[in-house]
């Protein structure tokens, strides 16, 4: 190694760390240039100063963690381009910076050895999975025979990161090795050790299956760590009950046995021990909830006994469980704006998994909360009325008579709760319960809604914490009356006017800026107006040149630093979002202000911001829709931010709001959409083209091709060639059966098709060129109908969309497809579609069957 260059990287990374700026960026310029320009040197010259015991300890920790931000990579197109460098270097360079790291794990330096085992497992990710360096594992156990201290430790980190970043089946064939190594570490006297060892083995959990499958070596691995959780040191505590968290989800099967000692283990810890240590004995029982609630709604789903049965570990634990789960909420902080996680908020999100889990265990355990809430909830202590109230609400997913009972004569005191106590934490909490009543027993609210509305609108005056917790109130108040949105009238609706202007008092108060009070009140006012009956549309109206006002204020913000940036963006955002659902909700009502309106939207997308510009696309598309044809006088403006939303492959949210746009403007625009088509359909067919767009993006565009086509009928048969080919190609696509994600895109992805299909046919029928213009591809979408109905991974979306583009097709083609669409295969789809469940895919395959009967 050149001795020069090493000299010359460890004056810059001295100055990498120089408080003066300038000598700090002239440093950070340096090596990015030697990394753009040498990669194999930087890599080289970082590996020499991170193992030279005669170096900086600082400078070895930044070489460390440049080494280890140059090989970071998880994703494509990151992970190859780093993977073809790292592989394409010297193997001898490789083996020798590999070899100087693992003896490195001996420096007498923590921060040193911390750094060099991220770097190795970062060597390890790409190395392992081509066998590179299956000498690794073994240098590390060997590393455990040592008597030292500081190797062990190290050597334990390393092996903790290798198993966490590594793929699981790379490993699994040394999981007994490991496995050794790592509990040996467990079992030191040095609690540092110790510790490491418990981390590793946390990491190492998933890749174990078949020790765990083996009582001997499953009883020792329970042992170690079920002994650690005694341990004098509270990290290593901690580390232990999170091993045990991880068991209880990757191996609950297996609990049996243990469930004695760990009952007691992490009974005692909750009870006991320090908050953080708490926390995990919480959280162990919080794991099996998830388990169980997924378990019985899983073998109550399957028609046959369930693989893995329950063992009602929470049912049997519930008399001595809540009572230590109600004593833990009264260790809450004394300060209301603390946001830090504590055992108190453990143990409510435990109580709340507990009332969910399901064969009677949720319903049981209401009775053993009950009594704590009727003893405490007027306590002269604010922390046992909190607890009390955080009880009560978080055992509200049970629906029981006995449980409505209580609600009745809860309310009246939460309500006064709310108004009159003088406890933040109290205001809050009574607020956050009143919402889960209002979210999840609606019904019992109607008798006292006229107490409960003006201390709402009183609480909104309250803290920031408190009002936004009131304003999650009044949204799940207003999403209980979803139903009365289309009717003359509900009962909201003499309180809607009130709602409305103190959440829009709320959205301007000077300290909007705290406990996210700003995005909480406009998500109320969305809800509110979404949710409203017809005789409030006045009161909507009036409202719409304030959002305007304010959203026209943004743009004069002063921007110093990205605070106010980020303020504007939020700001922004919301605005656009309550214009939509206003625009929404009131149609072409819009229209006198429409003018303003877009003028606004147009304003908003030359701001450089993927979250406006997504809100502002949403704005659009309503307003497309509330004004339709009219929208025309717009477009030349607009036309240009289209454009380019949907070449933003990289931003794919808004590139997928920019395809959403194009079906808005399909339906409003009709066949004055068809100057644009060009550029449009262009784009369309560039991004599903693109490997690089995010795959979720390309049913809704497949799906844009039948909007297109309904708007412009036969003017589409120009685009007809290129879009079937793209349809054909994509109507291929095949997965994985076992990838439940790839089978749920495959469906995504099919229903798209047929959309496209179906939009298609109806354009062409619409103007009387189906036959002959569709003709040439009906034997492939055929072709494809069947093969989809032969898939027994079909959605019943999909099924309705092939069992309706048969139907299309009889229609708009009449006799010539009458053999095609009456093949044994496809009359049988029909005729089983016709016994769905579905209202909407039986009505659909009886209108195709009909169709179909009536072909010459």
């Amino acid at each position: 190694m050149d001795q020069n260059a090493a000299n010359q990287l460890s004056g810059v990374l001295t100055n990498a760390q120089n408080p003066d700026l300038n000598i700090r960026q002239m440093a950070e310029k340096w090596l990015t240039d030697l990394e753009q320009q040498n990669w194999a040197m930087f890599m080289q010259l970082l590996s020499f100063e991170m193992a030279n015991n005669d170096k900086s300890p600082v400078n070895r920790q930044l070489a460390g963690l440049l080494l280890k931000r140059a090989l970071n990579a998880k994703e494509e197109p990151r992970l190859s381009e780093v993977q073809a460098k790292w592989t394409s270097l010297d193997p001898n360079a490789r083996n020798q910076m590999k070899q100087m790291a693992l003896q490195t794990l001996a420096s007498n330096d923590e921060g040193v050895r911390k750094s060099t085992a991220q770097v190795i497992s970062k060597y390890a990710f790409i190395d392992l999975p081509r066998q590179q360096w299956n000498e690794l594992i073994p240098a590390l156990v060997a590393n455990m025979q040592v008597d030292n201290v500081n190797l062990k430790q190290s050597t334990l980190e390393a092996l903790g990161y290798v198993c966490e970043e590594t793929d699981p089946a790379v490993l699994e064939a040394q999981s007994n090795a490991i496995l050794t190594a790592v509990c040996s570490g467990i079992k030191d006297d040095n609690h540092a050790v110790k510790h490491a060892g418990l981390t590793a083995l946390y990491n190492a959990l998933e890749f174990v299956r078949s020790n765990f499958e083996k009582e001997v070596e499953r009883n020792y691995i329970m042992q170690v760590v079920c002994d650690s959780t005694v341990a004098p040191q509270s990290k290593v505590k901690i580390a232990a009950l999170e091993c045990l968290v991880k068991i209880a989800s990757l191996y609950y099967d297996k609990l049996p046995p243990y469930m004695q000692r760990i009952f007691q283990i992490t009974l005692e810890a909750i009870k006991k021990e320090e908050d953080a240590v708490a926390q995990q004995g919480v959280e162990f029982w919080s794991t099996i909830c998830d388990e169980e609630i997924f378990l019985i709604e899983e073998a109550e789903e399957e028609e046959q006994p369930p693989e893995q049965a329950s063992q009602n570990f929470i049912k049997g634990a519930l008399q001595y469980l809540v009572p230590v789960l109600t004593e833990a909420l009264t260790k809450q902080s004394d300060d209301p704006d603390d946001e830090e996680w504590t055992v108190a908020k453990a143990a409510g999100t435990c109580l709340s998994l507990v009332a969910q889990v399901p064969a009677g265990a949720g319903e049981e355990s209401v009775q053993y909360v009950v009594p704590f809430v009727r003893e405490h909830i007027n306590s002269p202590n604010w922390k046992f009325r909190e607890a009390a109230t955080l009880a009560f609400g978080s055992v509200l997913e049970v629906s029981t008579q006995f449980l409505s009972t209580i609600i009745a004569q809860a309310l009246p005191v939460l309500v006064t709760h709310l108004q009159s106590d003088t406890n933040v934490h109290v205001k809050d909490t009574t607020a956050w319960t009143i919402g889960r009543v209002c979210q999840l027993h609606p019904e019992n609210v109607a008798p006292v809604l006229a107490q409960l509305v003006p201390v709402l609108l009183e609480a909104l005056k309250e803290s920031p914490k408190v009002a936004a917790t009131v304003c999650w109130a009044i949204h799940n108040l207003a999403q209980a009356y979803d139903q009365n949105s289309d009717q003359p009238t509900s009962a909201l609706s003499p309180f809607f006017q009130a709602f409305l202007q103190s959440l829009v008092v709320a959205t301007q108060r000077e300290d909007v800026d705290e406990s996210n009070l700003r995005a909480s009140g406009y998500e109320a006012i969305n809800t509110l107006i979404q949710y409203s009956a017809k005789d409030t549309e006045q009161f909507i109206g009036l409202a719409l040149p304030v959002f305007f006002d304010r959203l026209e204020k943004t743009f004069q913000m002063q921007i110093v630093d990205m605070n106010d940036k980020d303020e504007q963006v939020e700001m922004q955002s919301l605005l656009c979002s309550v214009i939509q659902i206003t625009i929404q909700k009131l149609g072409d009502k819009i229209k006198p202000v429409a003018d303003r309106a877009m003028t606004l939207f147009l304003q908003v997308f030359q701001q450089k911001s993927a979250s406006v510009h997504e809100e502002a696309l949403m704005a659009v598309g309503a307003l497309a829709d509330a004004v339709g044809t009219d929208f025309e006088k717009y477009m030349q403006f607009f036309r240009p931010f289209l454009l380019m939303g949907l070449r933003n492959y990289e931003e794919h949210q808004v590139c997928a709001l920019a395809v959403g746009v194009v079906g808005d403007l399909a339906r409003a625009l009709q066949v004055k959409l068809l100057p644009y088509c060009d550029e449009i359909v262009q784009l369309l067919l560039q991004d599903l083209q693109n490997p690089l767009l995010h795959r979720s993006v390309k049913p809704p565009i497949l799906a844009c091709f039948g909007d297109i086509a309904l708007a412009i009928s036969g003017e589409f048969r120009k685009y007809l060639p290129v879009v079937m080919s793209m349809l054909q190609q994509a109507s291929t696509t095949t997965v994985n059966p076992n990838d439940y994600d790839m089978v749920d895109y495959l469906n995504d992805l099919r229903e798209g098709i047929f959309e496209a299909y179906t939009g298609i046919i109806q354009a062409l029928a619409t103007d009387k060129t189906a036959d002959p213009d569709f003709l040439p591809f009906v034997g492939h979408l055929i072709q494809f109908a069947q093969f989809v109905i032969s898939d027994p991974n079909k959605s019943e979306a999909v099924c309705k969309g092939t069992v309706g583009v048969l139907g299309d097709l009889a229609a708009a083609i009449g006799s010539k497809v009458k053999q095609a669409v009456q093949t044994p295969v496809i009359t049988n789809f029909i005729k089983d579609m016709c016994k769905s469940d579905s209202q909407n895919v039986k009505d659909t395959a009886k209108w195709t069957k009909d169709t179909i009967t009536k072909l010459a």
